[in-house]
């Protein structure tokens, strides 16, 4: 009687206490809480700081298997592809255009923890030299965009008569989310293609450019921005969705 009176304590020992005497069951280990800590948490952009701005985010614990990056002002910073390595990721901050009001990069982990880096810089003094921009292929407004369309064109103006031009490709994905395009070049749009109607802008010069770009997400929403002087204001050319 004693043996089974003995048996049934233990069972219940291990199935509802969970380890209070000689039971089955063991103690739940604590549980772990993840930080990030970004270095360095800070930027001050010099008026000629075109680089993108490396930065090293550490887990507390474990490995990173994702790092998803948004920026709080996308139409004035761009983000590298983050490359996981462990405990570490690291990328780069992209200056797009003038932040003297400050943005704000934010880094977050596949368990929610966060982290992020503040960016500034001072107020432009020089004139600019890319001064508008249209969207020509696609459309602005396109939807149904084939997500490999791989080159975007558009209408550039340039100060100045005479321009060379140059600057970058950058795209706004969604909300708070960018994807960096290539440099633009001097193009030929394809035969009977509908051009925007031309922006009257004194002393300035308007210039065919196309840019290529990556494989894009289907069913998403792109807004694409022009630069060549992340000291000035965002030049926005046009929307569309894939």
């Amino acid at each position: 009687m004693q043996a089974r009176i003995r048996k049934a304590l233990y069972t219940i020992c291990g199935i509802v206490l969970a380890g209070c005497g000689e039971g089955n069951g063991s103690p739940a280990p604590p549980t772990k809480t993840v930080t990030l800590n970004a270095s360095p948490t800070s930027y001050a952009l010099t008026l000629f700081d075109s680089a993108p701005q490396p930065v090293t985010i550490t887990r507390s614990y474990g490995s990173f298997t994702s790092l998803g990056l948004s920026v709080s002002d996308p139409t004035s910073l761009g983000v590298t592809v983050p490359v996981l390595s462990g405990s570490t990721a690291r990328f780069g901050i992209i200056p797009i255009a003038n932040t003297a009001l400050g943005k704000t990069v934010t880094a977050t982990d596949s368990t929610g923890a966060t982290t992020s880096v503040s960016v500034t810089s001072g107020v432009c003094g020089r004139p600019a030299g890319l001064v508008a921009a249209q969207q020509v292929i696609p459309s602005s407004g396109a939807t149904g965009v084939n997500a490999s369309i791989g080159q975007l064109f558009f209408v550039a103006y340039f100060s100045g008569f005479n321009p060379v031009p140059s600057g970058n490709l950058h795209l706004i994905v969604g909300a708070q989310n960018t994807l960096e395009g290539g440099s633009l070049v001097p193009a030929t749009v394809p035969p009977g293609t509908a051009l925007p109607t031309p922006i009257p802008l004194p002393n300035a010069t308007s210039i065919i450019v196309s840019a290529t770009l990556p494989a894009l997400t289907a069913g998403q929403k792109y807004q694409t921005e022009l630069y060549n002087d992340p000291c000035q204001f965002p030049v926005l050319a046009g929307t569309f969705s894939t």
